[in-house]
């Protein structure tokens, strides 16, 4: 369970009264999109750095996939660590798990766990054993109804006994713990056994008839101070005498008791009493609910949510993979946000990003695309604007709040915008890239052209990886009313490796267009020596004849001069779709 703070939520028990307790640490998780490029790395980290310095508790950056190599010869070079990957951010059970419910151990009796239903004003609670290992739940609807309720209904068709019924599944050392019993005689006090209980309110003669009909192993005899029963049921060797109201037995006929294996306890309680406590010696591993529902830490609330609804229990037991009680999830808190934030960088449209984005709060974006937001529930700080680099809203960002970004901070952000402007050669840059860029240089002492080369010289992505991870590595999915499609983009410093490999580029493009039932998949290469581009395509040829590029072949297209993917090549390619 992540640490907790000293934020309070309310919870109510099982009378509909609130509890205050405490709240699990509320995480922001700064991300950018899926197949995540230099820049929305580098924005997510410097983000998360200007957060943490502006005091926002528990805020961390993440990756929604595989960094490029680029971006981690960028981090090694400033010696930091990547953001972690995260796969998705579902709110899972142990987000809202409760790790420290009240428990019931195994051993302890019905009316332990009775009592602490009572006090902590629960209908359930789990039972576990010695090692921590989930058994079941006792439930208190449960117990009323297999105990009382369906003994009620046997009285009531002529099966005979008393309103509680006759057997009890107990062992010696529990019933005189539930009678505050003290031993006057005991063998094999722990072994846990059923016994058959009777009221020794009879005549003596009436009594042993009725003694050699049963099993005398069996017998728990409830009894005041009636000397000649006492014997009876010492000769009888009955399994218990309970001797009510604080009477004694002979000490001579204890004797015979002790040497007989008799068991003795004697209560000060009267018989009635007795009898009722008597039925909740049971240990409470013994009386679990049946069928009661068990989750795993890792599910979905997404996957459990409506299952539990339907239930309309109060809680649940929460288990990790070997069985182990990790704690409980309470209805209540499934109308509880889950203890996760988002910030978005480098995108807005709620398909780039990680998956499981739609089921948590999204609190900010900071971007430079077209819009595409996921609706939200509240106002949120939404920053889209015209520049090159999310890196230079960052900094920006930086600037406004009057924070210096460290060394190393300084030179991954200049990373990201030397990645996403080509060193300011791109026609998405603008004068903010370039000023931005010029104080991160000065804090990070580091030459941008410099830092360019480094960055563009590390192997080519084509020659180095295989033709699928070229193709999702930074890939950008896009819908246009019902019309799916994707684009890829890679630098590189010349064609060569490009045209090298074209063929099974083209074979993978092909087969991850039709698995993702896409309409249209381009591959932008991109040379930035040359500043201009090569487009690989996959898609319906009245779309491919439409391009108003140089075609070298059926699926490859000349641009020279483009090197956007978003300022030059996607408005194009949307006026062609509409």
């Amino acid at each position: 369970m992540s640490k907790r703070i000293t934020q309070r939520f309310r919870r109510p028990d099982a009378s509909g009264r609130f509890q205050a307790v405490d709240a699990p640490a509320v995480r922001t998780i700064v991300i950018g999109h899926k197949n995540p490029d230099t820049d929305c790395v580098a924005a997510a980290f410097g983000y998360a750095a200007l957060k943490t310095k502006m005091s926002v508790p528990h805020v961390q950056a993440a990756c929604a996939g595989l960094p490029s190599p680029r971006t981690d010869f960028l981090f090694n070079k400033f010696s930091v660590p990547l953001p972690p990957v995260i796969a998705d951010v579902h709110p899972r059970v142990k987000d809202l798990l409760d790790s420290h419910p009240p428990t019931v151990s195994a051993g302890q009796t019905l009316l332990d766990a009775l009592g602490l239903l009572q006090r902590k004003r629960r209908r359930r609670l789990p039972v576990v054993n010695a090692k921590g290992e989930y058994l079941g739940m006792v439930s208190l609807f449960d117990l009323a109804n297999r105990m009382v309720l369906q003994q009620w209904e046997t009285d009531q068709e002529g099966a005979g006994g008393s309103l509680v019924g006759r057997e009890v599944e107990t062992s010696i050392s529990h019933a005189a713990e539930v009678l505050g019993a003290r031993p006057l005689s005991l063998s094999r006090e722990g072994q846990v056994e059923t016994l058959e209980v009777y009221v020794g309110a009879m005549s003596e003669k009436t009594l042993r008839d009725r003694m050699t009909r049963r099993d005398h192993a069996r017998v728990a005899l409830v009894v005041g101070d009636r000397e000649e029963v006492h014997r009876m049921a010492v000769e009888l060797k009955l399994r218990l005498v309970i001797l009510t109201g604080g009477c004694a037995m002979d000490e001579s006929l204890l004797k015979k008791a002790r040497a007989s294996g008799v068991c003795v306890l004697q209560t000060d309680y009267d018989s009635a009493t007795t009898v009722r406590r008597l039925k909740f010696s049971a240990p409470a591993g013994l009386r679990l609910q049946e069928d009661a529902t068990v989750l795993h830490a890792e599910e979905k609330l997404s996957d459990v949510r409506e299952l539990l609804r339907r239930e309309r229990e109060e809680g649940f037991a929460v288990v990790d993979e070997r069985g182990r009680m990790l704690g409980m999830l309470w209805a209540f808190d499934l109308e509880q946000d889950p203890p996760l934030r988002l910030i978005l960088v480098d995108h807005n449209e709620i398909t780039q990003a990680v998956d499981g984005a739609d089921e948590v709060p999204i609190v900010e974006i900071l971007d430079h695309h077209r819009l595409g937001p996921q609706p939200t529930q509240t106002p949120i700080v939404f920053i889209n604007d015209v520049v090159g680099s999310t890196c230079t809203l960052v900094t920006e960002q930086f600037r406004r709040f009057g924070h210096r970004p460290e060394p190393s901070e300084a030179g991954i952000l200049m990373g990201g915008i030397i990645t996403d402007t080509l060193l300011l050669r791109s026609p998405t840059s603008t004068p903010r890239d370039a000023a931005a860029l010029d104080w991160l240089k000065e804090l990070a002492g580091q030459d941008p052209k410099r830092l360019a080369d480094e960055v563009f010289n590390v192997g080519s992505s084509i020659a180095v990886r295989p033709p699928v991870e070229v193709l999702t590595g930074d890939k950008k999915d896009y819908e246009n009313g019902k019309y799916r499609f994707a684009v890829a983009q890679v630098e590189e410093v010349g064609f060569e490796n490009f045209f090298q490999h074209r063929t099974e580029l083209l074979k993978e493009m092909k087969t991850l267009r039709r698995d993702e039932k896409l309409d249209f998949f381009g591959l932008l290469v991109t040379n930035v020596v040359r500043e201009t581009s090569m487009m690989l395509c996959a898609g319906e040829k009245r779309t491919l004849d439409q391009l108003p590029y140089n075609r070298l072949d059926e699926n490859t297209f000349d641009l020279p001069g483009v090197m956007s993917r978003k300022k030059q090549l996607l408005p194009v390619l949307l006026k062609i779709i509409s």
